[in-house]
């Protein structure tokens, strides 16, 4: 399995997988010590037979729809179904499984591209993916999707590392969280949206102001603000040295508390701040969203920035 590496110079180095275009490795000198950042399989092997999207792109559109079903034009589709009736991230076979390759490298710039036959997972197609990857030297790595097809399709993925900034990677409790909403989607027992933005004032889940995830569980979309200049989250380290700053042009961000990790994880051992559209967002009018055309091809644009605080 190939990996690729990007570095800039004040000592950032990221790794990335051909298998998912998976983020493997990302760490940052804090001080005089290196801090890996993200979760990763001790052997490259484990990403072959992961269940857990780690670090992976997943896809075509990421989170649930419900029942598997879209309607595009009034034709309905039937996707792959692998979370009961519903699916998740695209499908058992989505992007994180397949084998991206090298289209250009540089030390601070790796374009993968991938390609889905029509009917893959039961999403029209086919459908060509490129995806970017920029490592800065102020610590931003920004990930740019790009997608075409030749008939209206459904397109709208993420990336899915587990974040953990602490020195040693032990549980995320202690960690602080800063979210840039007011609004959450409900959802009911299966995790399918309602229909329904509430509000999240006076709730366990506004943080409007930064506070410590403690035990809080959490599997949310919340409502962001669809600009990639301003923070959707802030992620604190528990010693207040590092901050993950994430911002998208999507209008949602999903928040895991990885509460179903498995070995060789431990469950709440990382945190996953996931730009995109709502769940089930085909199948709520009100909710923002766009189905990809010819001549209209998918873009999306996902910006991660550490900051060090010494």
């Amino acid at each position: 399995m190939n990996s690729f590496t990007l570095t800039n110079a004040r000592g950032d180095t990221v790794m990335i997988l051909e298998h998912g275009a998976s983020l493997y490795r990302w760490s940052t000198v804090v001080g005089q010590q290196h801090r890996d950042i993200i979760l990763s399989y001790p052997s490259l092997h484990d990403y072959q037979q992961d269940r857990c999207y780690l670090g992976a792109v997943v896809g075509p559109y990421a989170n649930r729809i419900k029942g598997g079903k879209i309607y595009i034009d009034q034709q309905c589709y039937q996707l792959e179904q692998n979370e009961g009736s519903n699916q998740l991230h695209g499908g058992r076979l989505g992007l994180q499984k397949m084998r991206w390759h090298k289209l250009t490298h540089t030390p601070t710039e790796l374009v993968l591209g991938c390609n889905t036959v029509d009917g893959y997972g039961g999403y029209p197609g086919p459908i060509q993916f490129t995806l970017r990857y920029q490592l800065g030297s102020d610590g931003t790595l920004d990930v740019h999707f790009h997608a075409w097809a030749d008939c209206p399709t459904l397109v709208g993925p993420t990336l899915h590392p587990y974040f953990n900034l602490a020195t040693t990677h032990t549980n995320i409790d202690t960690h602080q969280l800063w979210l840039n909403t007011d609004l959450v989607t409900v959802t009911d027992e299966h995790k399918i949206p309602t229909g329904e933005l509430r509000h999240i004032a006076n709730t366990a889940l506004d943080f409007r102001q930064p506070k410590t995830l403690e035990a809080l569980s959490l599997d949310h979309n919340f409502v962001v603000t669809a600009d990639v200049q301003q923070p959707a989250a802030i992620l604190t380290s528990p010693d207040g040295r590092l901050q993950l700053f994430v911002s998208s042009d999507y209008p949602g961000l999903q928040v895991y508390t990885g509460d179903y990790l498995p070995c060789p994880f431990a469950p709440r051992q990382g945190l996953c701040l996931e730009p995109q559209f709502y769940p089930d967002s085909p199948n709520h009018s009100h909710f923002p969203f766009h189905y990809t055309r010819p001549g209209q091809p998918f873009v999306a644009h996902l910006r991660y920035q550490l900051m060090q605080h010494l």
